[in-house]
């Protein structure tokens, strides 16, 4: 059972050798003091005046008059009493004016006559688009030529004793009922979880990188794991001085975000008086940045548990931020709210939610699913936190490699995990790069070398160059007859479980429709009839990805044990297939052939089973299984039927383990 009087003991070690260290005070509480302040009105300040200073600048026009009639006049007359802009004339290179940045822009005024027989003026305006200046100037004009045209029509419609009012057909009239509060939440709510998630993240690193793997480095890690405190207490003590740091991290930024918004109204002249900062909704944001604060927390002394120093702590601590970055940008993109499947997206709730509660529109429903969703990982997290404080080879991992390892001590020797997810990674880069642009080319042939070059060779060539036995390697023995008759057995419950899992997450995260058409024109592909869209799309599948997932690349897994291979080995085959909305339905399918691959110790088995299934896939597209058919390309199989295929999956699991009761798993 563990004390927590030995933890908060830990707890206030570590807490005052980091208020001992001036960089971690500095980071955490004084730069938020002052950096928004400085950023907020400072920069804002900044702004106000070089606006100011752009529109008093004045601006040097070219005006090329190739009409020089009466309404081109009335061009030059207009342009010459806009405020600030300057024409010039008769310069025989003006267009060299611009590079020189003297001319911000050229007119050229051409004429041409509509089918009623009246004469339209074509005015181009020709500037730098990267020039704020010149960008500034041509919108300037492009209003200017507005009010020019409407009064050369005004002289038209005059002309034969017509009002000019005749033109008022519609008139729109802007009511923006959203309150000042609103408006000004929702900008808020755009730049804050960016700011805060970024900060939760960068002030938890800087603590969490010197409490394991900083004490890895000085040698003191050996000392506290000799004390009288349980190693469990020694990592809550760690994790809750990581969390406490982080939380003043994220208070003092809010604070100082709050006065610094309030401060940059009042300075831009702007009536407070009408407008009141959601104090209510900063709090608001504080709560429920708390499990967000416990998740990172926990993943950043799992990063520093297993890093042998700072400098390796640090380098896996950028993918967090980098992904926490991009995550936490959605609340810029349009079109993206919160709802019950993007409040299951770690760090895309917590940033959907922060911009729905500064904008007063959060319901409380999803408040609660995104702080459960959220601390259900922590748990997890800091679950694997202590896994790996508890286990010697990781926590004792001091000597540092000096270089990538892509082979073992022999040339045979390429079962690494190391050089398998290397291996994987340069396949899916193939994969994006190079079969994308196949497929888009020519669907069919793109497809076929996608196969047979990005899949199926790499896996020859590297055993051929390691000279390790293919049939062994690759497991291309003979078996039971038995185990494929469960192969084609199993494959109609698969794809009404895999089915059924697709339409609940079609429920969650509706599939788009131009997905669903994609999907359907690659299952229907008829030009060279039935049969060869079953070649291309199942058979050579079959063979090459279970070459390379179940043959090759479960090898590297084999030290984790039978159910973590096969699923590490499913989780990557999921990932190559760059589908987002299939990459459930992908993972529980590579389960499957994986179980199969390692209980039959034959590849042979999983190859029948993925062709079997994707054969299935081809003749439910193209409506040769009447039944399957309508259920399976209309989304409406009956939920009920997942209990009948779980039991028959389960029945075909029993009897695979008597068939194969003797075989030797993992060889």
């Amino acid at each position: 059972m563990m004390n927590f009087k030995k933890t908060f003991t830990i707890y206030k070690k570590e807490m005052l050798d980091i208020l001992r260290d001036k960089r971690t005070v500095i980071s955490t509480i004084v730069v938020p003091i002052i950096l928004y302040p400085l950023l907020m009105v400072g920069i804002s300040s900044i702004m106000s005046r070089q606006e100011q200073k752009l529109e008093e600048q004045t601006a040097i026009i070219y005006l090329d008059d190739q009409v020089r009639d009466m309404n081109s006049g009335k061009i030059m007359a207009y342009l010459s009493n806009v405020k600030n802009v300057q024409i010039m004339n008769e310069v025989d290179d003006p267009m060299n004016l611009i590079h020189e940045d003297i001319v911000k822009a050229i007119i050229t005024i051409t004429d041409t006559v509509n089918s009623s027989g009246f004469q339209i003026l074509r005015a181009k305006i020709s500037y730098d688009e990267s020039d704020e200046k010149a960008a500034r100037v041509f919108r300037q004009l492009r209003d200017e030529f507005v009010k020019i045209e409407n009064d050369i029509i005004g002289d038209r419609l005059a002309d034969i004793s017509v009002d000019v009012e005749i033109l008022s057909a519609v008139e729109v009239i802007k009511d923006n009922i959203a309150p000042p509060e609103q408006m000004l939440g929702f900008f808020i709510g755009q730049i804050l979880p960016y700011l805060l998630i970024m900060l939760t993240i960068s002030g938890g690193a800087v603590v969490a990188s010197d409490l394991v793997a900083g004490e890895k480095e000085r040698g003191t890690l050996e000392t506290i794991l000799v004390s009288a405190a349980h190693r469990n207490e020694l990592v809550f003590g760690k994790y809750l001085t990581i969390i406490t740091i982080s939380f003043i991290t994220v208070f003092l930024n809010l604070f100082s975000m709050y006065v610094s918004f309030q401060h940059m109204l009042g300075q831009t002249g702007i009536d407070m008086q009408n407008i009141n900062l959601p104090l209510g909704n900063f709090a608001l944001v504080l709560v429920a940045m708390l499990p967000m604060i416990t998740l990172f927390a926990a993943i950043l002394l799992s990063i520093s548990t297993f890093s042998r120093n700072i400098k390796e702590a640090q380098s896996y601590q950028m993918p967090l931020l980098m992904v926490g970055m991009m995550a936490a940008m959605i609340t810029i993109f349009p079109a993206f709210e919160l709802n019950a499947g993007m409040a299951l997206i770690p760090i895309v709730n917590i940033a959907l939610l922060f911009k729905d509660i500064m904008m007063n529109n959060f319901q409380l429903d999803y408040f609660l699913i995104v702080v459960g969703s959220t601390l259900i990982l922590d748990i997890a997290a800091i679950y694997y936190s202590i896994k790996l404080f508890n286990n010697e080879s990781i926590l004792f991992r001091t000597a540092e490699e000096k270089s990538l390892k892509f082979w073992g001590k022999e040339k045979r020797d390429i079962f690494s995990q190391q050089f398998i997810f290397i291996f994987f990674t340069v396949i899916l880069l193939l994969f994006y790069y190079l079969g994308a642009g196949w497929q888009m080319e020519n669907l069919e042939s793109g497809l076929i070398k996608t196969q047979l070059l990005l899949i199926l060779l790499p896996v020859i060539l590297i055993l051929r160059v390691s000279k390790n036995d293919l049939k062994q390697t690759l497991r291309l023995k003979k078996t039971n007859f038995k185990n494929y008759l469960v192969a084609i057995l199993a494959a109609v419950p698969i794809i009404i479980i895999v089915s059924i899992i697709t339409q609940l997450i079609n429920i969650i995260y509706p599939i788009p429709e131009s997905y669903l058409k994609a999907m359907e024109n690659l299952l229907t592909m008829s030009d060279g009839g039935l049969l060869r869209t079953i070649i291309i799309i199942a058979v050579l599948p079959g063979i090459c990805e279970e070459i390379l997932f179940r043959g090759f690349i479960i090898n590297g897994f084999k030290k984790r044990g039978f159910l973590s291979s096969i699923v590490i080995t499913a989780l990557l085959f999921g990932i190559i297939h760059l589908e987002l909305f299939k990459l459930i339905p992908v993972i529980i399918i590579g389960i499957w052939l994986g179980y199969l691959v390692l209980r039959t110790n034959s590849l042979f088995v999983p190859i029948i089973a993925h062709i079997i299934n994707n054969t299935l896939a081809v003749l439910a597209g193209n409506d040769n299984l009447p039944i399957i058919s309508e259920y399976v390309r209309e989304g409406n199989i009956p939920y009920w039927l997942i209990i009948p295929a779980v039991a028959m999956m389960y029945g075909l699991i029993k009897w695979t383990e008597n068939i194969n009761a003797k075989e030797y798993i993992g060889e």
